[in-house]
């Protein structure tokens, strides 16, 4: 009987310490801390949302809002995010997107071992378009100025005298002035002066040789014909 109690309390402890030690090998370490907003805080614009998301085992975290007040509420994504955050930014949440209300935000931070930490923010209230109007003030009345007559002699009319008609102007006729030539027509003009100048020098020196080959002809025949002749009537005078 002692051997039989004894191995039942053996047992019994054993049991004890492993249902003890298995909640704590189960449980992951990590951080889901949203640390602003708190809860019950008015919210306008945009809102940034710090906190912790990390874990020696972080896959991702997810940042989400939904309506308070909701038996199941349904969950709208902010942002997802594969990068761990320690005392920093989560996210940035546009609140003008949603209508006025009492929402909740949740952080959840999934792990790689399939496990998820999460936590809650609620009472959040939304009131951007619900803005308190301000009464605008009456502006002052502007006193009327009043006009008072003041005694004094009667006004003389004015005598006018019919207005002159200004002369009319006259248009002097300007004689249209030629543009000045261009570079191509200076050139042309310039290339039309020197042929013609060529050309007279030519017809000069055509000219002047034709002269001094009449004038060489002329001493050729004077030299050829002439000459003998004349030295044989001289010679024949002489003669006679």
């Amino acid at each position: 009987m002692r051997g039989v109690d004894m191995r039942r309390l053996i047992a019994l402890l054993a049991l004890i310490i492993f249902l003890s030690a298995a909640p704590a090998a189960a449980q992951e370490d990590g951080l889901a801390i949203i640390v602003s907003p708190a809860p019950a805080q008015t919210l306008i614009g945009v809102v940034t949302v710090q906190g912790t998301a990390a874990s020696p085992n972080f896959q991702r975290y997810r940042l989400e809002y939904a309506v308070q007040g909701s038996l199941e509420p349904e969950w709208f994504a902010i942002v997802e995010i594969a990068q761990q955050v320690t005392n920093g930014t989560l996210a940035l949440w546009d609140t003008t997107a949603v209508p006025d209300g009492v929402y909740q935000l949740r952080l959840r931070v999934f792990l790689r071992s399939g496990a998820v930490l999460q936590t809650v923010v609620q009472g959040l209230n939304v009131i951007n378009r619900s803005a308190t109007t301000l009464p605008t003030l009456p502006q002052p009345a502007t006193p009327l100025a009043t006009a008072f007559p003041t005694l004094g002699p009667s006004p003389t009319a004015l005598i006018q005298q019919p207005p002159t008609l200004p002369p009319r102007p006259t248009v002097a006729s300007i004689a249209p002035t030629s543009p000045p030539p261009s570079e191509g027509q200076r050139v042309v003009t310039q290339t039309a002066l020197i042929l013609q100048a060529l050309q007279g020098a030519f017809c000069n020196g055509a000219l002047f040789t034709l002269f001094a080959f009449s004038l060489f002809g002329a001493y050729r025949l004077f030299h050829v014909r002439v000459r003998p002749r004349l030295r044989r009537w001289l010679s024949d005078g002489r003669d006679g």
